[in-house]
């Protein structure tokens, strides 16, 4: 169904994604590291593991927006990955050599919480996939861990899928032009998740509804694909929302804003004190629909008072990465235009 709220498993459930799905297993069979970049709610969760239960491959996931706020240590990380290796039905098998591991009727647990360990268990699920979705969240560390994906690149027989919602910290995390970096010069290949052209958007609500048995008038189903924009998550949350509740579009939106509007606070926090600059710099872009730089400098200082150019600057850059802005040839504007419409409405 597509309008399942769940990340998508089958491929019958996917919406015309077959292009992304060649090139994530072309990507996989040729080489070794494959990076599965869009903004949120575009769909990449669903296209892995799609991808990983149609071709039947032994995986390990780690879903990184379960780590906790703040640094990243190993000792959560490996948490992460001990839950995971917990549901995984061969996990006990070909981790009961592995020195420093423990395996018992609990579960598997890791004696030593460092890097060690960590290798380790990577030297064991040689053959396998490793997918770390929302890698970024791994740069918030002090450990370097684009340099243990470096060493699994090299020595390892052992495939890597990397996602990211936020592309620029991804790269960021990555590193892949620096010299210096760990993962420079590594061949890898990258599969963008892409919003539905209009077409698409009301293709994908009409089949959406036919497999519900609902019928939607036309006129409802153009006003969510001006709403939602082609974001296939927000048509999703939009469909599910009309076929459970059976809610006027209006209710459906604000409740979708006030998601996207909680989303973007959570992920503010981590700027501090800066977070006020951030959210006034969020608020002129909004009221503006695009923004020039020197309209949302003249913006800001008219309402919080003075802002220094590469602090100005700098916010942009961050908030381009995190996904939340999106650089266009007039400007500046809100990527998701849900996200806007929450901020004009609750900030």
């Amino acid at each position: 169904m597509y309008f399942d709220p769940e990340p998508k498993t089958r491929r019958e459930d996917l919406f015309n994604m077959e292009n992304e799905l060649k090139e994530l297993s072309d990507g996989l069979k040729r080489g070794k590291l494959v990076v599965v970049t869009g903004l949120r709610r575009y769909g990449k969760t669903s296209l892995i593991l799609t991808y990983l239960n149609e071709e039947k491959l032994d995986n390990i996931f780690l879903d990184c927006r379960l780590l906790p706020s703040g640094m990243v240590s190993m000792d959560s990380f490996l948490d992460l990955l001990e839950a995971e290796l917990n549901r995984k039905s061969w996990a006990k098998r070909i981790l009961s050599r592995v020195e420093g591991i423990s395996i018992s009727e609990i579960g598997i647990k890791l004696k030593k919480r460092d890097i060690n360990s960590l290798v380790d268990v990577l030297h064991a699920l040689e053959g396998k996939i490793l997918v770390i979705d929302e890698a970024q969240e791994l740069r918030r560390s002090k450990h370097r861990f684009d340099s243990i994906i470096a060493y699994a690149y090299d020595h390892l027989n052992l495939k890597i899928v990397l996602s990211g919602s936020q592309v620029g910290l991804l790269y960021r995390f990555l590193r892949v032009d620096d010299p210096e970096a760990p993962l420079y010069g590594r061949p890898f290949k990258e599969v963008r998740m892409r919003k539905l052209n209009d077409e698409e958007a009301m293709e994908f609500l009409r089949k959406g509804f036919e497999q519900a048995g609902i019928n939607v008038e036309g006129p409802v189903l153009e006003e969510a694909r001006r709403r939602f924009d082609g974001v296939i998550g927000w048509l999703t949350y939009f469909g599910f929302s009309m076929i459970s509740r059976r809610e006027p579009i209006d209710r459906i939106a604000r409740r979708a804003s006030k998601l996207a509007i909680s989303e973007l606070e959570h992920a503010l926090r981590i700027y501090g004190p800066a977070e006020s600059r951030y959210k006034e710099v969020l608020r002129i872009i909004a009221t503006l629909e695009h923004a020039r730089w020197a309209q949302i400098k003249r913006g800001v200082e008219a309402r919080i008072g003075r802002i220094p150019n590469n602090t100005l600057s700098s916010i942009l850059r961050n908030l381009v990465d995190s996904g939340f802005l999106e650089k266009v040839k007039e400007g500046y504007k809100i990527a998701d235009p849900v996200l806007r419409s929450g901020i004009l409405s609750y900030w």
